[in-house]
C-alpha cells in the first residue's frame, strides 16, 4: 500500500499472521464504469472508467457509497480486485441491489447520508473480506499524547496520474454530523484524495472496519465517512402494499371481500387488516449472516495448508483485542453461529428481547437500532464498566437467543443451535464459578420450562404503534413542537363507562425516541421528521405488517394532511405505505362541554362489537344534503345517534377552514372516537353521490370499526396505483382514537431516555 500507512497496526502481528494492511487491502476494490470494449484493469481504460473504491463484506456482496456506485447512473459496474495485493487484477461485473438514499440528488445537490450501496457481483468469485464491527464506534482508540479524537485508518484507490494507485493513512475523527441515517464522522489529520470515497475506514486498535469514507474537504485535509452501522437502515423487501381489488359491480361494490377469518375480535387497530404476508426479504440480514459465516469458516479451515489467513487470528495480536469479552477467535465462533440461525423476526421484537434480559437493556438504545443478532451483540461490549459484567452480559443474551422461539427453521437450524450451546458451555468453562453457576442455572431453568407456544402471527398479535404528538405554537404562527415515542398496544377493553376496575393496571406509557420544542415550521415538518419517524417505524413494524401511525393534533388542525407527507424527501406519501390515524389531544368535552366518558366508552365497544349478531357499524352522512353543504349537527344531536354509528364528512374543505375545523371538534365532543372523511377544495365539480353511496358500502362491509385504519391504508396505495375504482377515496382521512390507549397527559411521559 501507498501513501502515509496505517501504522497503528503496522508490526503488530507475529508469526505467520499478515499485518491489518493486507487484509485490508486484499478486500479492497475498484469500482468501475462499464463499457463494452473497455478492459477496466487495463491502465488506461482502468483510468476512464475508474468511479472510486468499496470493500467487499460478504461472499458476492461489495459496500461503497451510492455516489460512486450510481455516479453515471447505470448501476451496473465492473469490481477489479487483487486476490493478493500487488498481483494481477481481476475483473467480476456487478450490479447495484440497494442505494440509501434511492434517488440521485438534485443536479448541484450533493449526496445525502447515509450513502451507501450494495453492489452485488454477477457471478462468483474467490475473494477476501473485511471484518465489520458489530458493535457501536466508541472512544476506546483515543491518541496519547494529548492528542484529541479516535484515531483509525483508511485504504482505497485514486487516480494518481495516467494510472490508479492505491492509498491509505490514518485520520483523526473529529466529531460528528447529524444523527440517526444523517449521521457523518468528521475526519482530519490527512488527506482523502478523489477515488477513494467507499473505501474501508477501520480501527487500528481492534482489527476491525467501522466506517467507509464518504467525502473529502476540498481546501482542507481531512472529510467525512459513514459508519458501516449505517447500513441497518436498509428497508426490508416489504410485502406489496394492501392494493384494493377490483370492485364488483352494484351498491355492494367494495374495496376487498372480507374472509370469515378476517373478523377475528380484539385490538390492536388494524390487526385484521390486512391478512399477514410472508417474511419478506431483508438484504441487511442476508449481507450480514454471510459476512459472519465467512469468517467462521475461514477460522475453521485457516490450518488447512494453503489456506487464506483468518482474520481473527491477526486480531488476536493487537492491543485492542482485550478490550472486548471474549477473544477474536472466540467471538467469530459465537458470530458464525448467530448467523445460521433464523434472524429476529423484526426489530421490535429483538429490543423486546434484549430489555427482558438482566443487563441487556442498554443494548436496545444503539443508534441505529439492533436488526440482527450480531447488533445485539454488539450493544453489549461497551455496556457495562467492568469486563465480569460484560461477560456475564454476553453470555446472558446468547442464552436468550438460543431460547428464542423461532418462526420458521432452516435447514442448519439445529446444527447452529447445537454450536451455540457447544460455544457456550465451553466458554463459561473457563469463567469464575459464579459466572458458571448462574449460566447453568439460565439453561436448567429453560431446559425445564415447558415448551414454548408458537409465535403469534405478527397480523394478529399485539403490537406497538408509532405516536406522533404536534402541538402548535401559540405565539408563532403554524409552528410546532413535536415528540414521537412508540405507543405499546391496549389492553382488554375496560367495561362502558371508562373508569378503570380496581386493581387493573394502568394503561401502558408510551416510550419516548425523538422531541423538538424548538419550533419547527408547518412547510418543514415533513422533512424534519422524516428521519426520526424511519426510526420508529424501525422498532415498530412487524414482517409484512407495518406500523400504525398515530398523529395527536388539536382540534382545530384535525385535518392536518399528515398522511400526505413523504416518507422522505422525494419518496411516497406515509400514508401509502402504512396506516396513518388523527387523535384530538384533548379529551371530549375539553372545550367547556360535559364529560361523555361513558358514552365515549359505549360507541368504542359498539363499532369494534363483532360477535356475529352483532349489527355492524354505519357510516351516516352529516353534512351533506342532495350535494348541497349542511352544518354538522350540534353536540347534542350527535350523542343521540345510534352507537354504532360512523360519522362520514362529505364537505370538509381543508386544514385551515374555520367550518371544517369546527365539524371535527363537534365530533370529537359527540364522544365519537371514529369518523370518515374526504379533503378538498369542496368546488361544484365534487360528486357526492359517488363518496356517500362507496363511503357508507365500505363501513357496511366492514362491520367493525377496527379494520377501518388497513381499509383506508388500501384504498391510498389503490389511489396511488391509478385505481380508478378508487378514485371516490381521493383525500379520505381517519379519526380512530381508542380510549382504552390515553394519550400522554404530561411531558414526563415523554422524557429523554
Amino acid at each position: 500500500m501507498t501513501g502515509a500507512g496505517a501504522t497503528g497496526a503496522r508490526g503488530a502481528a507475529t508469526g505467520d499472521e499478515p499485518p491489518l494492511e493486507h487484509l485490508i487491502a486484499a478486500a479492497t476494490v475498484r469500482i468501475h464504469l462499464r463499457r463494452p470494449g473497455y478492459d477496466p484493469s487495463g491502465p488506461d481504460e482502468g483510468v476512464r472508467t475508474f468511479l472510486g473504491s468499496g470493500f467487499f463484506v460478504a461472499p458476492n456482496w461489495v459496500l461503497t457509497c451510492a455516489h460512486v456506485a450510481l455516479a453515471e447512473g447505470g448501476g451496473h459496474v465492473d469490481i477489479v480486485h487483487e486476490p493478493e495485493p500487488g498481483g494481477p487484477p481481476a475483473v467480476v461485473p456487478g450490479e447495484v441491489a440497494v442505494a440509501l438514499p434511492e434517488t440521485p440528488p438534485r443536479p448541484g445537490e450533493g449526496w445525502a447520508a447515509p450513502d451507501l450501496a450494495l453492489i452485488r457481483l454477477q457471478k462468483p468469485a474467490d475473494h477476501a473480506c473485511v471484518h465489520l464491527a458489530e458493535q457501536p464506534l466508541t472512544d476506546h482508540g483515543r491518541q496519547a499524547g494529548g492528542r484529541s479524537g479516535l484515531l483509525l485508518g483508511f485504504a482505497g484507490w485514486f487516480r494518481s496520474g495516467h494510472r490508479l494507485s492505491r492509498y491509505d493513512g490514518t485520520v483523526t475523527v473529529l466529531g460528528r454530523i447529524g444523527w440517526g441515517a444523517d449521521e457523518e464522522l468528521r475526519l482530519g489529520d490527512d488527506d482523502l484524495p478523489d477515488g477513494v470515497s467507499g473505501g474501508p475506514v477501520f480501527d487500528p486498535h481492534r482489527g476491525e472496519v467501522v466506517a467507509l469514507v464518504k467525502s473529502r474537504r476540498t481546501r482542507e485535509q481531512g472529510g467525512t465517512a459513514v459508519r458501516t452501522g449505517q447500513l441497518r437502515h436498509l428497508p426490508v423487501a416489504a410485502a406489496p402494499p394492501p392494493a384494493a381489488a377490483p370492485a364488483p359491480a352494484g351498491s355492494g361494490a367494495h374495496t376487498r371481500p372480507y374472509a370469515p377469518e378476517d373478523r377475528a375480535p380484539g385490538h390492536p387497530a388494524a390487526a385484521a387488516w390486512p391478512p399477514p404476508e410472508p417474511a419478506p426479504d431483508d438484504l441487511y440480514q442476508e449481507v450480514l449472516r454471510g459476512h459472519d459465516r465467512f469468517h467462521r469458516d475461514r477460522l475453521r479451515h485457516a490450518d488447512w495448508d494453503g489456506a487464506p489467513p483468518a482474520w481473527a487470528d491477526t486480531q488476536a495480536v493487537l492491543d485492542g483485542a482485550r478490550t472486548i469479552p471474549f477473544g477474536p477467535r472466540e467471538r467469530t465462533l459465537l458470530l458464525g453461529a448467530l448467523g445460521e440461525l433464523p434472524p429476529p423476526p423484526s426489530t421490535a421484537g429483538l429490543t423486546a428481547l434484549l430489555r427482558s434480559v438482566p443487563g441487556c437493556a442498554s443494548a436496545a438504545r444503539t443508534v441505529p437500532p439492533p436488526r440482527a443478532w450480531r447488533d445485539g451483540l454488539g450493544g453489549l461490549y461497551e455496556s457495562h464498566a467492568t469486563d465480569e459484567g460484560r461477560r456475564l452480559a454476553v453470555l446472558r443474551y446468547v442464552v436468550a437467543v438460543l431460547h428464542t422461539p423461532r418462526p420458521h427453521h432452516d435447514p442448519g437450524t439445529a446444527e447452529a443451535e447445537a454450536a451455540l450451546r457447544t460455544w457456550l458451555h465451553r466458554t463459561t468453562a473457563a469463567l469464575d464459578r459464579p459466572v458458571r453457576g448462574e449460566i447453568t442455572a439460565e439453561l436448567r431453568r429453560h431446559a425445564a420450562a415447558p415448551a414454548s407456544p408458537p409465535p403469534q402471527d405478527p397480523a394478529r398479535s399485539t403490537r406497538h404503534s408509532v405516536l406522533l404528538e404536534l402541538t402548535r405554537r401559540p405565539w408563532e404562527q403554524d409552528s410546532f413542537d413535536w415528540r414521537i415515542g412508540l405507543l405499546p398496544a391496549p389492553g382488554p377493553p375496560r367495561p362502558a363507562g371508562g373508569a378503570p376496575a380496581e386493581g387493573r393496571p394502568d394503561p401502558p406509557e408510551p416510550e419516548p425516541l425523538h422531541d423538538d420544542h424548538t419550533g419547527t415550521p408547518l412547510a418543514e415538518l415533513p422533512t424534519r421528521l422524516a428521519g426520526p419517524l424511519a426510526r420508529a417505524f424501525t422498532l415498530a413494524d412487524e414482517p409484512g405488517t407495518p406500523a400504525l401511525l398515530q398523529v395527536a393534533l388539536e382540534r382545530d388542525v384535525l385535518g392536518l394532511p399528515v398522511d400526505t407527507w413523504p416518507v422522505r424527501p422525494g419518496g411516497p406519501p406515509l400514508g401509502r405505505l402504512r396506516p396513518v390515524v388523527v387523535r384530538p389531544v384533548e379529551p371530549p368535552g375539553g372545550a367547556g362541554g360535559p364529560d361523555p366518558a361513558a358514552d365515549r366508552y359505549d360507541r368504542w365497544r359498539w363499532t369494534h362489537d363483532d360477535a356475529p349478531l352483532a349489527p355492524g357499524i354505519r357510516g351516516r352522512v352529516l353534512d351533506c344534503e342532495a350535494g348541497t353543504r349542511v352544518p354538522v349537527p350540534s353536540t347534542d344531536q350527535l350523542r343521540s345517534l345510534a352507537h354504532a354509528s360512523v360519522p362520514v364528512l362529505c364537505h370538509y374543505r381543508e386544514h385551515g377552514h374555520a367550518g371544517s375545523a369546527e365539524a371535527l371538534a363537534r365530533l370529537v365532543d359527540g364522544g365519537f372516537g371514529v369518523a370518515l372523511w374526504r379533503r378538498g377544495t369542496g368546488g361544484p365539480e365534487r360528486m357526492c353521490a359517488e363518496f356517500h353511496r362507496r363511503a357508507e358500502a365500505e363501513l357496511a362491509r366492514a362491520r367493525t370499526a377496527q379494520r377501518l385504519p388497513g381499509l383506508v391504508h388500501a384504498l391510498r396505495a389503490a389511489l396511488a396505483e391509478g385505481r380508478t375504482d378508487s378514485f371516490w377515496a381521493d383525500g379520505v382521512a381517519l379519526l380512530y382514537d381508542d380510549p382504552h390507549q390515553p394519550l400522554p397527559g404530561s411531558d414526563d411521559l415523554f422524557a429523554p431516555l
